[in-house]
């Protein structure tokens, strides 16, 4: 059996959607390493009960030697809040990806995250939501979209839009991932 590519994840909050990922993606991937840019960041426990090495992201910049000394195979952003470093991205152009709760184009970029995504799509009076997984660029919510999900808006409160989008996000993240890792694992095989 092939060995389990290796993934990162950077995360900012509580972690769920890191959970998801470490929990349900075994089978697919190993994630070594969760970067976080904050101290008191739900996240850190979740990858202390799995056993997912943490590598704080501090001003100093040592963890982008940590970064390119594990060399995986993919970077997943799961509610990191912060603009991913030009010269990472650069170092890793293609391996970014991220989940984005809304369709992009629309309801992207700088400030929409979180509940402001939401709030946003509620009183703009729009009929569909959802989440995107997009490759990361230099720009926020500009790279290039991988695949989206959608929900009926209704007349839900953008609370319970953003626990109907959740629901959907995580699998949809999931199957983008392994869907990239495979893609990869093809490319590799069409060299050798």
């Amino acid at each position: 059996m092939p060995a389990l590519k290796r993934v990162v994840i950077f995360a900012s909050g509580g972690g769920s959607t890191f959970a998801y990922l470490t929990d349900k993606g075994r089978e697919y991937f190993d994630v070594i390493a969760l970067f976080c840019d904050r101290p008191d960041a739900g996240v850190i426990e979740k990858a202390q009960k799995r056993e997912v090495p943490i590598i704080p992201i501090e001003r100093n910049g040592e963890w982008k030697k940590a970064l390119a000394e594990l060399a995986p195979d993919l970077i997943c952003l799961a509610g990191y809040l912060k603009p991913v470093p030009k010269d990472v991205v650069e170092m890793f152009r293609g391996k970014i990806l991220n989940v984005h709760p809304a369709l992009l184009p629309k309801f992207g970029g700088k400030g929409f995250y979180g509940s402001h995504v939401h709030e946003a799509v509620v009183n703009s009076g729009e009929k569909v939501s959802g989440a995107t997984v997009h490759r990361v660029d230099e720009g926020i919510d500009t790279g290039s979209i991988l695949a989206q999900a959608s929900v009926e808006v209704g007349d839900r409160d953008a609370q319970a839009l953003a626990t109907a989008v959740q629901a959907i996000e995580k699998p949809l993240y999931l199957e983008t991932i392994r869907k990239v890792l495979e893609e990869q694992s093809e490319s590799t095989d069409q060299r050798l």
